[in-house]
């Protein structure tokens, strides 16, 4: 697969559209090269004047919790910061990225959570344009409607490695963006983790996965319901479950189907011994269906988001809580987090010297002249004589 997606993006990179049209004909059995891949702003609006009433307010709800939760981060952020020291003024000041691309993935459904859970964080962040690609079959106007709420005029009908590369690279429909963001599909990770370096990557996502500690008190039916909820993903879904009491395991397992078991592993353990096998994990989701979990919340290391309480599904995580879905997996919350303004924010050092600084000079100097670096030290010396 490596190869094969090297091959896709080196061509995209030589011949731009033509490429792009090319695989996408091939992958997707759609053929682009009449009309382009750019949606025109009409065909946004007029399809999301087709999504019907009752989710039109669903997603709008989404938007003002995942925008309020985003700017009260945003807020949250000292955007620069200075400090004086030895004659050396010091700091740091943040500033977004000019230009992001958002893919969205088509997978199994249209997802116009995925288009409010990226485009607002880099909205909140202060990005100047915000673009968006999806797989052309899977550009429904629930996903149309939501673009247009947060604000994407720029909206592509093109996918995976296609998507990716062209976003990167650039081609002559599309100017190239400075950071992509997004789940995706196996070949999209590896079109990601390809052009890494070239453009920023928020995080390499793989399948979705859940760990759940439950007491002896949760009730059965909604551990049962999130093993679900995690499980109906897709067939590569991960689903954990740490529970203090086999009675209730053997009751939680009653109610899910057979053929689902096979995604859900159990195991019978404390709930300290649960959360330490947790922290090994690092879930993308964790949720604690215990009655005291603010006991254990403290102990807790390595999670992309937790849900805390009997009422905290990961399901209201993914829709409409505030912070973004697009969260670390298949470990990697050991060092990574999810995707928030800080993922379409850059981090700029500032430094400011004083000419009577005649000891950071010399010591500059020092340093380079041990390195055999003749020209930093000349440098230093020439502001310090």
């Amino acid at each position: 697969m490596n190869a094969y997606v090297s091959a896709v993006i080196a061509d995209i990179e030589k011949s731009g559209d033509s490429a792009v049209f090319k695989y996408t004909k091939k992958f997707d059995g759609v053929d682009l090269s009449k009309d382009g891949y750019r949606v025109p702003l009409s065909e946004i609006d007029a399809a999301a004047k087709r999504v019907p009433k009752a989710l039109q307010k669903a997603i709008k709800a989404s938007y003002a919790n995942v925008l309020a939760f985003h700017k009260y981060e945003y807020s949250q952020i000292k955007k620069s910061w200075k400090f004086k020291r030895n004659g050396v003024t010091a700091g740091q000041f943040y500033t977004p990225v000019e230009a992001a691309g958002l893919y969205i993935p088509g997978g199994r459904f249209p997802y116009p959570s995925t288009v409010i859970m990226t485009a607002v964080a880099a909205k909140a962040a202060g990005v100047k344009r915000i673009v968006m690609a999806t797989p052309p079959k899977k550009m429904s106007g629930a996903v149309l409607f939501a673009a247009k709420l947060c604000g994407i005029k720029e909206v592509y009908r093109v996918g995976g490695i296609m998507a990716i590369a062209a976003l990167a690279c650039g081609t002559k429909t599309v100017k190239k963006v400075d950071m992509i963001a997004g789940p995706g599909n196996a070949y999209v990770n590896e079109a990601k983790r390809q052009l890494f370096g070239k453009v920023g990557i928020d995080s390499l996502a793989g399948p979705s996965e859940v760990a759940i500690i439950a007491d002896k008190n949760a009730p059965a039916e909604y551990v049962a319901a999130d093993l679900m909820a995690q499980v109906e993903h897709d067939p590569m879904a991960k689903a954990y479950l740490f529970c203090e009491s086999r009675e209730k395991i053997a009751k939680i397992k009653a109610l899910l189907p057979k053929e689902a078991l096979k995604q859900v592993k159990t195991e019978l353990c404390s709930l300290k011994k649960a959360i330490e096998k947790s922290n090994k994990i690092a879930p993308e989701h964790l949720e604690l269906i215990i009655k005291d979990y603010a006991k254990l919340l403290k102990n807790v290391r390595n999670a992309g988001a937790v849900f805390a309480g009997y009422q905290t599904p990961t399901a209201c995580g993914d829709y409409w809580a505030g912070p973004s879905h697009v969260l670390p997996t298949n470990g990697s919350a050991r060092f990574s987090s999810g995707l928030s303004v800080m993922t379409f924010l850059k981090k700029t050092s500032y430094i400011e010297m004083d000419k009577k600084n005649k000891k950071g000079y010399e010591e500059t100097a020092e340093f380079a002249d041990s390195e055999g670096m003749a020209y930093h030290k000349k440098s230093a010396l020439i502001r310090g004589c």
